[in-house]
């Protein structure tokens, strides 16, 4: 089956025309958010119909940032756009004459990585998505799990894991979010240095022997893996991928986290938790929303 993959990002839209995983054309354009939720609608569109060409697709899947009601296909509220309530499904299948599908933006990374990536052939994968915040999914036997409202569950960055600590900007303290993610790591640097520096130039840093950066990447890891450990404690799966942008610096990453899988999830030695990293890199979402339906419960 041929569909067409939409991953809706604050800074770029990217498009895939997808056949069993694989991406066989591909296009990418800038999203312009400022511009407003019809102008981007537009572009998600254009760029659609660039990417399709004269080929035909099944469906249009589209991962979206937010707390999605996808069987209404309604964005029902996304605090980095600015948007509530946002009828993109409908908007998107008008401009397009295709049956579209819609799911959280993360939660669409987690299935194309469990169906074509790292978490291929496991039964149960979670899937942690570091980069400005931080969000996740859940795949059991190759189908994404949601819930009774559509597309709230597995809101990982939002678990308290520091009781009264840092505020979210979620509005309350502690999230996992206000420690592990892009944005907290920037934060620190920012304190430290009173100047802009790149999470990638920071764990450079920490790699090279500076002792500040190493201290901010400690924590970071600290703290991510107190997350993966709760994760893993209470989903049970058998392999979470780490995935977005910090992620790349996986060989900092992952032999930290393991570690403490091993050392702090509840009866590790009868049904280890392993930490691997994304395969898909940045079309995960892409390959993901071009299978929802395969991964529909």
């Amino acid at each position: 089956m041929v569909s067409l993959g939409i991953d809706l990002g604050g800074t770029q839209i990217k498009c895939g025309l997808v056949e069993e995983g694989r991406i066989l054309r591909f296009g990418v354009c800038d999203t312009r958010l400022r511009e407003g939720y019809a102008a981007v609608v537009d572009r998600m569109a254009e760029l659609a119909e660039r990417v399709l060409e004269k080929d035909r697709a099944e469906y249009v899947g589209i991962a979206s940032p937010g707390i999605i009601d996808a069987g209404r296909g309604i964005v029902r509220y996304s605090n980095n756009f600015g948007w509530q309530d946002a009828a993109l499904a409908e908007d998107i299948r008008r401009r397009l004459g295709l049956s579209v599908r819609m799911a959280n933006d993360a939660q669409c990374a987690a299935l194309g990585e469990a169906l074509y990536g790292a978490g291929r052939g496991v039964a149960r994968m979670a899937m942690l998505t570091i980069g400005t915040g931080v969000g996740g999914g859940f795949v059991r036997d190759g189908r994404l799990e949601t819930d009774g409202y559509g597309s709230m569950a597995y809101i990982f960055g939002h678990a308290v894991i520091a009781h009264q600590g840092r505020e979210c900007n979620c509005g309350r303290r502690g999230c996992l979010e206000a420690y592990a993610s892009a944005t907290a790591i920037g934060v620190r640097g920012r304190r430290l240095w009173e100047e802009e520096k790149s999470v990638k130039d920071i764990f450079r840093a920490a790699g090279s022997g500076d002792v500040e950066a190493g201290g901010i990447v400690r924590e970071f890891l600290e703290y991510l893996t107190e997350g993966a450990v709760n994760l893993a404690n209470i989903l049970r799966p058998q392999v979470i991928v780490l995935g977005g942008g910090v992620s790349a610096s996986g060989d900092m990453i992952l032999p930290a986290v393991n570690r403490g899988l091993e050392e702090g999830v509840y009866g590790y030695a009868y049904a280890p938790v392993r930490a691997v990293s994304a395969r898909l890199g940045n079309q995960a979402g892409v390959v993901g929303a071009a299978n929802l339906t395969q991964g529909e419960q």
